[in-house]
């Protein structure tokens, strides 16, 4: 299973007053989606937050219960014009609600990342692959992405899979390993 971050026992169980504009969506146009028994076998839920991201409506609020804090998610969610506030009912009992606002941080720029590489080695889970998929999202037909990573990524490979692309992993000297991705419609 993957270490998750402990909050520590002063955290404060809200992210501070809930906001206006979330206070203004009425409970009937929020989306639930618990990913806590999916975390818990080991399985990332990434795809399906953002797979309810993209479907939400611009008057609805996405509450995500999850064992931990997910800050790597809050960058994720700020660059795509979320704002967040978060309730800790209990050390592993989280909700994150997501609405439309201001982003809430800005993307930090990746190094080498204007050359198609991107290097997440040292970076904690889920981190890498949100980084990877995120860059993807900007790869043009003919263009790759090499990732320089420290582990062979499982729970990245079937969402490169799930969304056609190509991949090719080696490892030129221990930790260190290197994926190389394409769009699958390429000639290799």
């Amino acid at each position: 299973m993957i270490p998750r971050p402990k909050p520590s026992a002063d955290a404060p169980s809200l992210s501070g007053a809930k906001p206006a504009a979330l206070a203004a969506i009425p409970s009937a146009r929020h989306v639930a989606l618990d990913v806590r028994d999916t975390i818990r076998r080991g399985d990332e839920p990434f795809s399906s937050i953002m797979a309810a991201v993209a479907g939400l409506a611009p008057d609805q609020a996405l509450v995500i219960r999850v064992p931990f804090e997910p800050l790597p998610l809050y960058r994720v969610l700020g660059a795509r014009g979320f704002a967040h506030w978060t309730e800790r009912h209990a050390d592993n009992d989280w909700s994150v609600w997501c609405y439309r606002g201001a982003p809430t941080t800005a993307a930090a720029p990746v190094a080498g990342a204007e050359s198609g590489a991107l290097d997440v080695r040292g970076l904690e889970p889920p981190q890498p692959m949100v980084a990877v998929l995120e860059r993807l999202q900007m790869l043009r037909p003919g263009e790759t992405l090499t990732v320089i990573h420290d582990r062979r990524p499982m729970f990245l490979y079937p969402q490169l899979d799930e969304r056609g692309f190509v991949h090719e992993t080696d490892e030129p000297e221990p930790g260190l390993v290197r994926i190389v991705i394409r769009h699958g419609t390429e000639a290799a």
